[in-house]
């Protein structure tokens, strides 16, 4: 006879069902393991992949962090832009190596301090950066990168870095230095004499004239006029008269010193602006100048021209006087106007002449 509870096998083997049910949707620990391993084995391939690529790239592809401004990750082209290694960057701060910056998407405004753009940054403003940077390479030598870069998000969509890339434009910045060069030159200098011209040497007069209040020295200025201009043109045609133009320049320049200033004024019209210069000492620079041109030969190619003279007006200004640079010019005009009107070849300054 049986005694006791019989066991029923019907749940018995339910249960076991369901337990090995169970079992097959559980991970186990070494399937977590095989996981974790395909995942680190995924991502070392990526990252194989990406140094790869970025390799054989002329650019250098960066990624920064900016809880303590170092990279995250650089590539191995960045040895050659700037002669550090990857691993020497992710140690340094690129702002150590910076002298200038200047950023594109502000119409190349010099940037001294970064502190109101980075929280500009770190609040999500800026979008897109773009800026050149002038750095010193690690054998000292000074280039030129152009730095393109966009917010780098964390999960959560906080800024925390910046992705972007390096690349020398050091001779795109001095070809955009030279031109810039020539607009200035275009801007403030007369084509035909290479002179100051009009518009630069009555903004320098103005200057000057601002500037003698405070240095309490005296400025004169020269309006110097060929005589009888029209005849050379007339006589000898225009490619003659720009070239006695050029000699002209060149006759007055040798009368200066470096710190005066030369103007072509239009046609035949020349200024000269002294500083610190007295009246007096402005008439013995006029007649330099005058005796200069005078013993000059001007040729054209082979040919001779008749002797040219000049004449000469003057005016001065003292500190604290109220005259302006348009004042200034009208009273040496007024003056060279009889300079040419009592003979020409001279020079007038306060109505006192000097004929010859």
């Amino acid at each position: 006879m049986i005694t006791g509870k019989t066991k029923k096998p019907g749940r018995a083997a339910a249960s076991g069902l369901f337990s090995a049910g169970k079992s097959r949707h559980r991970p186990t620990a070494p399937d977590l393991s095989k996981g974790a391993a395909r995942h680190q084995s995924r991502v070392a391939e990526l990252e194989a992949e990406i140094a790869l690529l970025t390799s054989y790239a002329s650019d250098t592809i960066y990624r920064l962090r900016y809880d303590n401004m170092r990279y995250d990750y650089i590539s191995p082209a960045v040895k050659n832009l700037l002669g550090f290694s990857a691993e020497e960057m992710q140690t340094l701060q690129l702002r150590s190596l910076i002298e200038e910056t200047r950023l594109i998407t502000n119409g190349l405004q010099t940037v001294d301090d970064f502190s109101a753009l980075e929280q500009k940054r770190l609040s999500g403003d800026v979008n897109k950066w773009q800026a050149d940077y002038k750095i010193r390479t690690k054998d000292g030598r000074m280039i030129w990168i152009s730095d393109v870069s966009y917010p780098w998000f964390d999960e959560t969509g906080r800024v925390i870095g910046s992705i972007g890339s390096l690349r020398d434009v050091t001779d795109r910045v001095l070809a955009e230095k030279l031109a810039m060069e020539e607009l200035n030159k275009l801007a403030t200098m007369d084509a035909l004499t290479n002179c100051h011209n009009r518009r630069e040497f009555f903004q320098e007069l103005e200057k000057e004239l601002k500037r003698i209040n405070r240095t309490d020295e005296e400025i004169s200025i020269l309006i110097v006029d060929v005589d009888h201009f029209k005849e050379v043109n007339d006589n000898y045609g225009h490619d003659a008269g720009d070239a006695v133009l050029v000699q002209m320049s060149d006759i007055l320049k040798s009368c200066l010193r470096d710190t005066d200033m030369l103007a072509r004024l239009g046609g035949e019209e020349f200024a000269i602006l002294l500083p610190d210069t007295p009246g007096q000492g402005a008439f013995y620079v006029a007649e330099r100048m005058r005796d200069a041109v005078l013993r000059h030969h001007f040729t054209v190619g082979d040919r001779h021209i008749n002797q040219i003279t000049i004449s000469i007006g003057i005016a001065t200004a003292q500190p604290g006087q109220e005259i302006d640079a348009s004042e200034m010019y009208k009273l040496a005009d007024t003056r060279l106007y009889i300079a040419k009107n009592t003979g020409r070849n001279q020079v007038s300054m306060d109505e006192v002449m000097l004929t010859h």
